[in-house]
């Protein structure tokens, strides 16, 4: 079976039953236009992954196949390692750390989000 679209993709559609999503924004409390965001960005996870077990990928069935295995050993950072946000602080925190952030601003996207969260009164 050929990729019909990015692994991360694949990847994505067998986490996304386990997320633990809020109903409102851990920022500000808003409750519309929720997304959930990982501070270890799963494609840049992935990407890391494939490269240092020597991997290389070119049919759905094989991503398929290995998916389990990169969702067991990066449980935390795809469950526990993210937040429900409103749709305006999502962006915003893309705004800041572009729209792949690299793996080593996980600590500080943490940090804003908690920061914001302060400036909202939400603590």
């Amino acid at each position: 079976m050929d990729l019909k679209r990015d692994l991360v993709k694949y990847v994505r559609d067998k986490a996304k039953s386990k997320y633990n999503k809020d109903t409102q924004c851990f920022i500000c409390g808003d409750t519309e236009h929720l997304d959930f965001h990982h501070f270890y960005g799963m494609t840049e996870l992935l990407d890391t992954w494939l490269k240092s077990n020597k991997l290389t990928i070119t049919s759905a069935d094989e991503i398929m196949n290995l998916r389990e295995d990169f969702i067991e050993e990066f449980n935390n950072e795809i469950y526990n390692e993210a937040a429900t946000l409103c749709k305006a602080h999502h962006q915003r925190l893309h705004s800041i750390y572009g729209k792949r952030p690299k793996l080593v601003t996980a600590l500080k996207q943490k940090r804003w989000v908690d920061k914001q969260r302060e400036k909202h009164g939400m603590v």
